[in-house]
């Protein structure tokens, strides 16, 4: 038997029937570990809801885990948790955020622009044309390409960014054993084997429900900086998605098209209530999340600039960061007082020096990056 870690603990927990992901959260908060949650229930302390607490007891997880472990290992499967790097930062400031995630690929999920397109699965010739106009008007940009994976919308974005040579990533409603749908089993092998990947929240052996599908969605939204919707009917998943995304404080736009055109309805509607830019061009996307083509930097980038201590020290941090840094991570590694630090991030984004990314994080401008 193989001792078991707080990973393993964690997993565990998040298998518990009725324990979600905001409510797992708030036990982890409390109890400050997956292992104190167990003997905590197990001790009857009240602090955790009886049914909670029963469900936690009766529970099998822990058996199961230990054989989640190599089962997943054995097929390349990571098993990510929220305190390691390679978890999406971006999902972090999600209230609902996975506890745990199921990831196979290449792709970094941290890539500094993300960038998630959705949209109906009966994919006119028109909406086709937009996905590829806009991912060729993306290319000196280098997202990464999220979709579901799903019929129309989703598959087109996935085969079109792996023609351009874009790193794109499926988020699955199925565990990574049930490529869903069947039909794009293939594609989404191809996927694991480049610059792309497969994600889930649920582990080998899961089954697939309605309720997985709009699960799937805020992750969707949550993974990305910015959400595009091709093609949308009035009910349709994408305004899910696009709903998460709002909630969410991402930025979302959508693809106008005909007036007649039922699977037009959708993007307009949310255009009409201000959930959504309208955008007809990628320069409209850029302009908003205020993106810039990476350049070569000069010789010496800051020699006109008169930087003080605190803005020297904030920039030295940005320079040493791969990803962009979050304001507490700022705080924490130059240890300046919040109203220094704050002053010193206006001052360096006035000056052109870094960029305010959406979620409180900061990166160096791109003219600046090496």
């Amino acid at each position: 038997m193989v001792p078991l870690t707080e990973k393993h603990y964690r997993v565990a927990l998040s298998l518990v029937p009725g324990i979600g992901a905001v409510r797992l959260k708030k036990l982890l908060a409390y109890f400050g570990n997956a292992q104190a949650v167990f003997a905590a229930a197990h001790k009857g302390n009240s602090l955790i809801p009886y049914k909670i607490a029963q469900s936690i007891t009766l529970s099998s997880s822990l058996a199961q885990v230990e054989k989640i472990f190599p089962l997943h290992e054995a097929e390349g499967i990571q098993l990510l948790t929220m305190e390691e790097h390679s978890y999406p930062q971006r999902l972090l400031e999600l209230p609902d955020a996975p506890s745990i995630l199921y990831y196979k690929g290449q792709a970094r999920l941290n890539q500094q622009r993300v960038v998630t397109i959705v949209g109906t699965r009966q994919l006119t010739s028109y909406g086709q044309a937009a996905v590829t106009k806009f991912l060729e008007q993306l290319l000196p940009y280098k997202p990464l390409v999220v979709s579901g994976l799903a019929y129309g919308a989703d598959i087109w974005a996935h085969r079109q960014a792996l023609e351009m040579g874009l790193p794109t990533v499926a988020v699955l409603p199925t565990s990574l054993d049930q490529i869903y749908p069947t039909a794009h089993k293939k594609i989404a092998l191809e996927m694991c084997k480049v610059s792309g990947g497969l994600l889930t929240e649920y582990p080998i052996g899961s089954g697939l429900g309605a309720h997985t599908f709009v699960a799937r969605n805020r992750i969707l939204a949550g993974l990305a900086d910015v959400t595009i919707v091709i093609e949308a009917k009035e009910k349709s998943g994408a305004l899910i998605t696009a709903y998460y995304a709002n909630n969410y404080h991402r930025e979302v736009f959508a693809l106008p098209g005909s007036i007649y055109s039922a699977t037009s309805a959708g993007c307009h509607r949310l255009i009409k209530r201000n959930q959504a830019h309208l955008l007809t061009h990628i320069d409209d996307l850029v302009y908003i999340m205020n993106w810039q083509v990476h350049h070569q930097p000069q010789a010496d980038p800051y020699a006109n600039h008169l930087l003080t201590p605190s803005e020297q020290l904030v920039l030295n941090q940005l320079h040493e960061a791969i990803d962009p840094i979050t304001v507490d991570a700022l705080a924490h590694t130059t240890d300046l007082p919040p109203g220094t630090l704050q002053a010193a991030l206006l001052s360096l984004e006035l000056q052109g020096l870094l960029r305010a990314l959406p979620g409180k994080r900061f990166t160096l401008a791109p003219i600046y990056k090496q």
